[in-house]
């Protein structure tokens, strides 16, 4: 956009100078949505002179501050890998969840329970030890950071609306590909989000990265500067900051942090019984709603039950794996 090479001070500048030319013969020459605008600039010059300036449309959002994340770094014989979650509680979630799986491992040593604690803080400390690192070949380590990223300023809409179906379909129609070449890598760019989709040699894997920072914000830019976002990898929703999603922890996850045992059993029901999320028929773990088979860790992969199923009353029992929920981490 040509406004980004001039200052907000010199954009209003130039929005006044066309009110002021709005009414001169000059003004004939325009095309009419040129004449409109420039109409629309001096309506709103003489409303402030008269202190009744109209609501703002849009505002000049600076970069955002770090945002923190919680990286857990889980290792072993096999693996060592590091996963960022947006609360402490989640990552404690997925510890105690693979503790509670080799639970076995334990069994029979001096003081461990027949069965792993329901609370997340007790299951890792029998199984990790208080620092983390306990057993042989295995450990985590839990900490805080904050994401560092650059963000470019840029003008959001205060009053969004995400494009109604036809003007979608037009945008989508004006989808742009770019093949690679010497200068850059294969990029397809909708509404100015450029989504690159390609084989990274050195890591092994395809990558498909997204960018939002150009996204057009007329059409899909948020007032607080976030676009919404759905991420499908076949059919598993990896990301959801969309309008039905929390792009934060839910409710779910914050009520499970504080409750005991007998409460938590009575939320996984309750959750269940709602639709919120579903259980495995065949190995029990909880499932987010979203997910059409089970992502349970010893890689059940049972397809979800069909709506309106009925599920036995024993698989809402308190032994339970915890949560997994939609949203990101």
């Amino acid at each position: 956009m040509i406004t980004t090479t001039f200052s907000p001070p010199d954009v209003e500048r130039l929005v006044r100078i066309a009110g002021a030319l709005a009414d001169s013969p000059a003004a004939a020459d325009l095309s009419a949505p040129d004449r409109e605008l420039a109409a629309r600039a001096r309506t709103e010059i003489l409303a402030q002179a008269a202190g009744h300036l109209s609501p703002a449309r849009t505002a000049l959002l600076g970069p955002r501050p770090g945002e923190k994340v919680w990286l857990l770094r889980m290792w072993s014989s096999h693996e060592d890998s590091t996963v960022p979650y947006s609360t402490e509680a989640a990552a404690y979630a997925e510890l105690a969840s693979y503790a509670r799986g080799c639970w076995d491992n334990l069994y029979g040593e001096p003081g461990v329970p027949e069965h792993p604690p329901a609370d997340d803080t007790e299951a890792v400390e029998f199984y990790y030890g208080s620092d983390g690192n306990a057993r042989p070949n295995e450990g985590y380590e839990l900490y805080a950071a904050e994401v560092v990223r650059a963000r470019r300023s840029r003008f959001v809409p205060l009053n969004f609306d995400f494009p109604a179906a036809a003007e979608a379909e037009a945008l989508n129609r004006a989808t742009v590909f770019y093949a690679a070449d010497d200068d850059g890598l294969p990029c397809m760019e909708v509404v100015g989000v450029l989504v690159f989709a390609y084989l990274d040699h050195e890591d092994g894997v395809v990558r498909v990265s997204v960018h939002t920072d150009n996204a057009d914000a007329e059409h899909v830019v948020r007032p607080d500067g976030s676009v919404p976002l759905r991420v499908v990898v076949e059919d598993t929703v990896v990301l959801d900051d969309g309008p039905a999603r929390a792009p934060h922890p839910t409710v779910l996850e914050e009520l499970l942090a504080s409750a005991d045992a007998d409460q938590e059993a009575a939320i996984y029901a309750a959750a269940v019984t709602a639709g919120l999320m579903w259980r495995c028929p065949k190995c029990q773990w909880t499932n987010p709603h979203a997910a059409t088979r089970c992502e349970g860790p010893e890689n059940c992969r049972a397809s979800a039950p069909s709506a309106g199923s009925e599920l036995p009353a024993d698989l809402l029992s308190a032994s339970t794996p915890p949560l997994a929920l939609d949203g990101p981490r």
